[in-house]
């Protein structure tokens, strides 16, 4: 299992940034300057509360976050060496 997650760590990373520069490109339009700054300063935490946000408005950005959030838990884990 170890082995799996090491292999696709860098598929995750990369993923993970460009939901990151999603969520980014939403706070600006949603939130505004503040809170696209925000945003791009506090990564996880600004995930969950866009997830959330953007729940009935927009479910394929809400699904794909709830992954990356939920996958950082093991990538977190067994990820890297």
């Amino acid at each position: 299992m170890r082995a799996l997650f090491v292999s696709l760590f860098g598929v995750f990373a990369l993923t993970a940034s460009i939901t990151h520069i999603w969520t980014v490109i939403i706070a600006f339009s949603e939130g505004g300057f503040l809170g696209g700054i925000a945003t791009f300063i506090l990564p996880f935490l600004s995930e969950i509360y866009w997830m959330i946000e953007m729940w009935d408005k927009n479910d394929l950005y809400s699904t794909i976050a709830l992954w990356h959030l939920i996958l950082a838990i093991p990538f977190g884990v067994f990820g890297r060496d």
